[in-house]
């Protein structure tokens, strides 16, 4: 039996195998083994580009579609319904199997073996307050990797996988907070950790998630410090000669990223450029008809998302916005941005706040806090998290690979 460990994630997604009693992270894109969970639908040479590549492809203007945070759909109801892939209508399901086939048919490739198991990553939730849709995005997770191959499919919470990549690392026995924050959901455990050669096991004490992650940062960054240049908050005049607020959904969707493809439709495109006809700043809402008719919407989140990356570690970022209008650009400083994202953040802190409740403890109890997932390296949710464990020590794992170096291992527990 071959085996894997397949964390198919929101941003970036990673696949491992174990060869000859060791752990290898499938190159995916190149040498890397983190690959970009986006598809580009190459109108020209009706081709399928994933990662990088995709991202590349949409940039340098080929004629296509692009498709990023796929795993979105699962959960949401964007499930039921179909699009356009190569002049065929195909359900969301199917998008999502061609990614996770090319990832199956890559780590194939390099075990030199078929691969009919599977241990794959799920966040505590899909879904925040409906547990029957929760458990029908496994369902449906469960049947897209059927549907590819896979004969033996096990589901493992993501915080979880990381506690056993980090649980390869410990030398004496801690108590540990995982925080997994990635592009979709931000995730925790508890964990009572032990060394790997030791005869006590780790024992899980709590495990909580709610479903906020990058790219809900990426879309308050976006819709509040952006979206004002291109129309959000004016009016337009109506035939009774009222002025009303331009319909906020426009921007929603446009800060969403897998939504933004629905605003190119011709029917939506025909719809918004009628409306914004009766527009009073035609000056900010030609800019947003600019942003679709060129199918620039994922190059602007793309803008968006780097911005929030440098604030990370700068106090100030420019959005650059010319590709729109010249010498357009947005300043952003980094007081304003944790401004804009303190409502996401505080949500997160209450599920921290939520787990250590459910596992009967107290902060000061905790040794370790341990940090993965892009998301989580943000330098505000770090130092906030670690103000309230004060004993805790800061531990930074593979910040997008410790998920995956963890499914593998379940795996290797699993099906060796």
């Amino acid at each position: 039996m071959s085996f894997c460990g397949l964390d198919f994630g929101t941003s970036n997604s990673t696949i491992g195998i174990s060869k000859q009693q060791n752990i290898e992270m499938v190159a995916l894109d190149g040498d890397n083994s983190i690959l970009r969970s986006a598809i580009f639908l190459d109108e020209e040479e009706l081709q399928m580009h994933f990662g990088e590549s995709a991202i590349e492809h949409y940039i340098e203007g080929s004629e296509g579609r692009l498709m990023t945070s796929i795993k979105s759909v699962l959960g949401s109801s964007l499930m039921d319904q179909k699009t356009r892939v190569f002049n065929e209508m195909k359900s969301y399901s199917d998008v999502l199997g061609y990614f996770i086939k090319h990832m199956k048919n890559t780590a194939e490739t390099s075990s030199g073996d078929t691969i009919d198991s599977v241990v794959l990553g799920r966040p505590v939730r899909f879904n925040d307050r409906d547990d029957e849709a929760d458990q029908l995005a496994e369902d449906t997770l469960r049947e897209i990797a059927q549907q590819q191959g896979f004969k033996h499919i096990e589901f493992q919470f993501e915080p979880i996988a990381a506690a056993m990549a980090y649980e390869q690392t410990v030398e004496k026995e801690e108590l540990a907070l995982i925080v997994d924050i990635g592009g979709g959901t931000s995730d925790f455990t508890l964990i009572k950790i032990t060394p790997k050669d030791a005869k006590t096991p780790s024992e899980i004490l709590a495990t909580a998630g709610v479903h906020i992650g990058g790219t809900n940062l990426d879309k308050q960054l976006s819709y509040n410090a952006v979206m004002p240049h291109l129309g959000l908050h004016t009016s337009m005049r109506t035939i009774s000669g009222t002025d009303i607020e331009i319909p906020r959904s426009y921007y929603s969707d446009l800060c969403t990223w897998h939504k933004i493809n629905l605003l190119y439709a011709r029917e939506s495109l025909i719809q918004i450029k009628a409306a914004l006809n009766a527009a009073n700043d035609k000056q900010r809402t030609n800019r947003l008809i600019s942003v679709l008719e060129n199918r620039d919407g994922h190059r602007l989140l793309e803008k968006v998302e780097n911005a929030k990356k440098q604030l990370t570690n700068q106090n100030s970022s420019f959005i650059p916005l010319d590709f729109i209008e010249s010498q357009l650009q947005v300043e952003l400083t980094k007081d304003n941005f944790e401004t804009i994202i303190d409502n996401d953040l505080q949500n997160i802190y209450q599920g921290i706040e939520g787990l250590v409740k459910d596992a009967g403890i107290n902060n000061s109890d905790v040794n370790a806090v341990f940090f993965t997932g892009g998301t989580s390296q943000i330098g505000k949710i770090q130092n906030d998290i670690m103000s309230t464990f004060k004993n805790a020590k800061k531990v930074t794992g593979n910040t997008f690979g410790s998920v995956g170096h963890g499914l593998v291992l379940d795996a290797v527990k699993r099906f060796s």
